[in-house]
This record gives structure tokens, C-alpha cells and sequence, in this order.
């Protein structure tokens, strides 16, 4: 078992503008047909009402367009060239991932027995193609005004109160689908722990209402310092998991040692308590050797037990056994 120990040169907080966060999106619709005429048809209603289209010829496309990128919504065919529709609908609501994920069947076939079988697979509405343009639209508004209000419960449920930033329970979550996805696809994945040095202190002295807003400006500014496409998490009482898909073992090494130099010169945190707070950061990464998320995250914990055994306000990561 190897660590190695940051060493990089002092640097200044205006040396890192904050990365720009989420910002609202159009919705995106996902049209899996393989009918060119439908396709274009359906793209041109849908952008005219400010919709993002992306579009697959076949169910194994869609599928693979699914893991890599999900969208808002899918429209989907019954008739395709490979596998059908509702096979396609079936593997997508076998994925938890894509549980809030509406499906619209839109098909030429117009059954009952085809309807109730789309019902079946997991279908949230099913509209013949010879509908109106205007209920299409009316369909899809509240299909997606649900995934909205079901989306923004679940999210609440997995947010800490405290920090505002994701809870354990979406770190655990959230971790295991992106090792799957980092196995599956061959991309790399970091993990980074990040505890704060000496916090008993800040509870046992200024007190608990003290404490919670210093970890909600240590949240903020751990957010500051990571990509958008990163997720923080608060781990344990004063520590925060910080996930960075697409991102190497140099990559990640790099942010964290931004989000510890960053921490250790802001000013933030002495507007609440008059001490120097500082953060240690353990790292790991999805190699052939980890087997799932439980060893991506023991990694990580103890390369930052090593940091803090060594004096704490560093970074080290596991390299190997």
C-alpha cells in the first residue's frame, strides 16, 4: 500500500474562478423510430415548442444512447428494425436509474391488445401517430410536468438539510451506478473524501448552530471547486464524498488539492468562527483491481486516514496494495 504526499507550491484564491454551476436546460426528448418521416415530423412540432430532440434508429441505439446521456423523456416506436418497442420499454424500466424516466408510446399500431401490453412494459401514455399535433404537445407537457414534481420530491428526500448539498443515501446510490457505468464503458472514475480537520473543536467551543453553518460554507466551497458534472455529498458528520466521473487518478488529485489550498486561505469560515480551518483529502480510482463501490470508498478513507495521521490539511490517494 503506497500514499503519496501533496506536494504543491502555495497558491492564491484568485488563482481559481468559480466554475459556473447547472443551469436551467430545455427539456430533452429522446425519438426512437426509425421511420425518417416521423422523425423529422416529430423533431420539427417538438423544437418549435422549444424542446431538445436527439433521435435513435433502433431500440439497441436508444438503449446505449440511454446510459451514456438520459434525457427528459423518450417517444418511442412499437415497429422497430431490431428489437421492438416494448422490449426497448421493458430493459429501460428494468434499470432503476431511469425509474422517473416517461416513455411515450407513439405508433402507428393502435390496438387494444397493443395499448394494454405497452401499459404492461412500463409505458406512461401511449398516442396513435394519426393524433392530433396539439394533444401530442398537451401529452407531453404533462408527462414531463410529473417527472418534474416526482423528481423535485425524490430530490428533497436525498438532500441534507443542513448542507444542502446531497445526503449519504444519494452518495451510495449514486456511486454504485457510476461504477457500473465506469466498468461497462471502460471511463475513468475518482472518488475523493474530504474531512475537516479538528471540527469537534469548532462544535465543543462556538457551539452546534455554528458548526452547521460552517459545514454549509465548506459545502459551498468544496462546490466551488469541482465540475459541474461532479457530485458532493455530505458522507459522515463532518465529512463530504465528492465523486468525479471522467476524471484520472492525476485529474482528481489536482481538484482536491485545489479544494484543500482553496479552504485554507478562504475567508469564508472565519466570518463564523475566529480559527484557521483546514481539510484533509483522501482519493481512489476505479481500477481492474476494486471490485465495487464498497472498495472504491475504503480506498479512499484510508488514504485520507493516512493524511490525517501525517499532520492532516493534505492530500494523499491510494495507489495500490
Amino acid at each position: 500500500m503506497v500514499y503519496l504526499k501533496s506536494r504543491v507550491s502555495k497558491i492564491g484564491i484568485e488563482d481559481y474562478a468559480n466554475i459556473p454551476r447547472k443551469v436551467a436546460m430545455k427539456n430533452r426528448i429522446l425519438v426512437v423510430d426509425d421511420t425518417i418521416t416521423d422523425v423529422l415530423y416529430l423533431k420539427k412540432v417538438l423544437e418549435n415548442v422549444n424542446y431538445e430532440v436527439s433521435y435513435a434508429e433502433n431500440g439497441n441505439s436508444a438503449l446505449s444512447l440511454l446510459e451514456k446521456d438520459t434525457p427528459d423523456m423518450v417517444i418511442l416506436d412499437i415497429l422497430l428494425p431490431d428489437i421492438d418497442g416494448f422490449e426497448v420499454c421493458k430493459r429501460i424500466r428494468a434499470n432503476d436509474r431511469f425509474l422517473t424516466l416517461p416513455i411515450l408510446f407513439y405508433s402507428a399500431i393502435r390496438t387494444t391488445d397493443d395499448k394494454l401490453l405497452g401499459l404492461e412494459m412500463g409505458a406512461s401514455d401511449f398516442l396513435s401517430k394519426s393524433a392530433d399535433e396539439r394533444e401530442l404537445l398537451i401529452r407531453i407537457k404533462n408527462l414531463l410536468k410529473t417527472k418534474s414534481k416526482i423528481d423535485t420530491a425524490i430530490n428533497s428526500s436525498l438532500v441534507d438539510s443542513i448542507t444542502n448539498v446531497y445526503s449519504s443515501q444519494y452518495f451510495q446510490h449514486r456511486i454504485h451506478d457510476e461504477c457500473i457505468r465506469s466498468r461497462r464503458y471502460k471511463r475513468d472514475l475518482s472518488c475523493m473524501i474530504v474531512d475537516v480537520d479538528n471540527f469537534k473543536t469548532i462544535n465543543t467551543t462556538f457551539g452546534y448552530q455554528t458548526g452547521n453553518r460552517v459545514l454549509r460554507k465548506i459545502a459551498d466551497l468544496v462546490r466551488q471547486n469541482i465540475r459541474s458534472a461532479d457530485e458532493v455529498c455530505r458522507y459522515k458528520e463532518d465529512e463530504f464524498g465528492v465523486l468525479l466521473p471522467e476524471t484520472n487518478l492525476r485529474d482528481a488529485f489536482s481538484v482536491a488539492e485545489r479544494v484543500r489550498q482553496f479552504m485554507a486561505l478562504s475567508d469564508a469560515i472565519r466570518t463564523e468562527c475566529t480559527v484557521d480551518l483546514t481539510v484533509s483529502c483522501g482519493i481512489s480510482y476505479f481500477s481492474n483491481d476494486v471490485k465495487d463501490m464498497t472498495d472504491l470508498v475504503a480506498q479512499a478513507t484510508l488514504a485520507l486516514r493516512q493524511a490525517k495521521m501525517e499532520g492532516r490539511n493534505q492530500t494523499r490517494f491510494f495507489q495500490g496494495r
